[in-house]
């Protein structure tokens, strides 16, 4: 991450020579693009600064919270995550159960850095569980999409790289688990864009999805 920064401090500094240098060419357009240049790159570093402050984790606590039942496979473009426990509850969420799974998720998609780039991507999210209803929205989620920011999975969890989608599932043969499936949201966003072509009142036609 200091490298990015030493980027974009970079960008900026090649930018303001240019302005002090070249002043009998600088025009007003010039100044207005430097001025545009300046806020993007302030807001990256800024992000970049919240993000390593807020996942920075020691050595000693990788230990403590590195669980090996964690797995990751990447099948047709589709990264799979399998988390072995229950989500948190937004009401039960604490500081330990949040670095947990954003940890365990950072840790084990951090060799997939980069898969979806800019792209806009969809994180499906499957909670199964033993009970036989389950409040799916009360399901804290935000520390599987912060542990594939962190590794760098996808670029951010802002609208224009990822949206995602929960579904509840009751297994009463299994320990709790959820798995998570990230993927091109083209895919998903074709279908829709279909369906709102078609005739859904016709079940069918949700085969082609």
């Amino acid at each position: 991450m200091q490298k990015e920064l030493l980027t974009e401090l970079e960008d900026l500094r090649d930018e303001t020579e240019f302005i002090l240098n070249n002043e009998e060419i600088v025009e007003n357009k010039h100044i207005e693009n430097y001025l545009r240049s300046l806020e993007r790159i302030r807001y990256n570093i800024f992000n970049k600064i919240k993000l390593r402050d807020k996942y920075e984790i020691n050595e000693s606590e990788k230990i403590n919270y590195l669980n090996k039942q964690y797995k990751t496979t990447l099948e047709n473009g589709i990264l799979k995550i399998f988390i072995p426990e229950v989500i948190p509850k937004y009401k039960n969420i604490n500081n330990y159960a949040y670095k947990n799974i954003m940890f365990n998720v950072m840790e084990k998609t951090k060799e997939y850095k980069k898969l979806f780039n800019t792209e806009l991507v969809c994180v499906f999210i499957n909670v199964v569980e033993n009970q036989r209803n389950i409040d799916i929205d009360n399901k804290f989620i935000k520390p599987i999409v912060d542990g594939l920011v962190a590794s760098g999975v996808i670029a951010d969890d802002n609208i224009h790289n990822m949206f995602y989608t929960v579904l509840g599932t009751t297994d009463k043969t299994k320990k709790p688990y959820t798995n998570v499936y990230v993927f091109k949201g083209e895919k998903l966003l074709n279908w829709i864009q279909k369906m709102n072509e078609v005739d859904t009142s016709n079940i069918s036609t949700f085969d082609n999805f």
